[in-house]
């Protein structure tokens, strides 16, 4: 992986009273969404992982080195592709995904 961001969207209902003052109705908030940025040094590689998210499907991820990245999502949002030269003979190429987790 070569980026992550996420963000949870509040769904508190927020009530004006005859008062004047504030009524809060709690909701608990969506599961993450944001982007995830995957890295590859083999051209097949990735464009087969962007072919792989734009299925009609969930995902799943996990990482062992972090476990509170693991999520199931599908995407939402953009998918992009992009390379990077690093020198005359390396390229990396980098996956993002607009991701909503489900």
């Amino acid at each position: 992986m070569a980026g992550y961001d996420a963000s949870r969207q509040s769904r508190n209902v927020i009530h004006d009273l005859l008062d004047g003052s504030i009524g809060v109705s709690f909701i608990a908030p969506r599961p993450r969404s944001g982007d995830l940025v995957t890295v590859y040094t083999d051209r097949a590689e990735a464009f087969a992982a962007y072919a792989l998210y734009a299925e009609e499907t969930s995902f799943t991820y996990t990482s062992g080195d972090v476990t509170e990245l693991g999520m199931t999502f599908v995407l939402d949002g953009s998918l992009d592709i992009e390379a990077e030269a690093i020198d005359e003979e390396q390229t990396v190429w980098y996956v993002r995904v607009g991701y909503q987790e489900v």
